[in-house]
């Protein structure tokens, strides 16, 4: 040990095997305690035995796969990230931009303003009313 980093990892690891220890030994003694020590170990084993025994091992290879695959599967999803937040972004921008070309491309007709309801009538009414008032 010749840096304080080579000093503090050692007391980290005695440290963390110090307590794993304490840890092992403190659940062994508080089996050794009980009346059947071991009891539910035992019962849990072979319900797991009997489980493997009955399904096949096909089925515990299978789920052991899928255990030793989630660090990549993880590693994909963070490696596509920084992709699908592209992708995003060019959505969004493509969207604004076909928002801004579409109000540029529209046209100033509004239904309301169509004289399909009878308006140019109603200005010929008006010119009527002046002459009538005249």
């Amino acid at each position: 040990m010749h840096t304080l980093f080579d000093f503090i990892t050692h007391v980290k690891i005695v440290e963390y095997l110090i307590s794993i220890s304490f840890i092992a030994g403190f659940i062994l003694f508080w089996e050794l305690l009980k009346p059947r020590p071991f009891r539910t170990l035992v019962e849990t084993s072979r319900d797991d035995i009997a489980y493997i025994r009955e399904t096949g091992r096909g089925n515990i290879f299978r789920t052991a796969g899928r255990i030793v695959s989630a660090p990549f599967v993880g590693l994909a999803y963070v490696i596509a990230v920084p992709f699908v937040f592209a992708y995003a972004i060019f959505l969004a921008a493509m969207g604004g931009l076909l928002t801004a070309v579409g109000k540029e491309a529209a046209f100033g007709w509004r239904p309301a303003e169509s004289y399909l309801a009878g308006r140019k009538k109603e200005k010929d009414q008006g010119e009527k009313k002046t002459d009538e008032m005249e």
